[in-house]
């Protein structure tokens, strides 16, 4: 099993960590691009997202990957490291699938700076923000239960890039 999650909440820096992965050589896969999409939690029928999504939307839909495609993806054989780069709300039922699940994670006020400072751009209404620091609220709990490794991306890029590549070296 030579394949890696880097996980997290908006603003927490997986795709500013991806990039600086890519320059060290490792193949990486953003999900957003390449796999995530609004769906049906249990169907994992796309559907479309409202502006404003309710609690009610939230409890049986989401971002999500399509099972049918990202399985296949993650139980080949893979002789260089790859690195899923991204998060869904389905992401659990693949954990089996990793050698390793990186959990990146930074405080509330800092996330919360993070995602306003993306000027309204997709998914960054006050709403969404409230809901991703509520979300954030647990995370080490969470991130324990799943096998995480926490990433804190307050630290300096360097020092968080310099961890992942450790824990994928130390596992060969």
């Amino acid at each position: 099993m030579n394949v890696y999650l880097l996980s997290g909440l908006p603003g927490t820096g997986k795709t500013t960590i991806q990039h600086e992965l890519d320059k060290l050589g490792f193949d990486t896969i953003n999900t957003d691009e390449a796999w995530g999409y609004y769906g049906n939690l249990v169907t994992e029928e796309p559907v479309e997202a409202p502006s404003e999504k309710t609690r009610e939307w939230i409890k049986s839909n989401g971002w999500i990957w399509n099972s049918k495609v990202v399985r296949p993806i993650l139980e080949e054989a893979h002789i260089k490291p790859l690195i899923v780069c991204g998060g869904s709300r389905n992401e659990e039922q693949f954990y089996p699938l990793f050698a390793k699940i990186f959990s990146l994670h930074v405080p509330d006020g800092v996330m919360r700076e993070r995602l306003q400072a993306r000027n309204g751009t997709a998914g960054t209404t006050e709403q969404f923000i409230e809901r991703m620091v509520e979300f954030n609220q647990g995370f080490y709990e969470r991130a324990a239960k799943k096998g995480g490794i926490v990433i804190e991306t307050t630290e300096p890029l360097e020092v968080c890039v310099d961890k992942i590549q450790r824990e994928i070296n130390d596992h060969k």
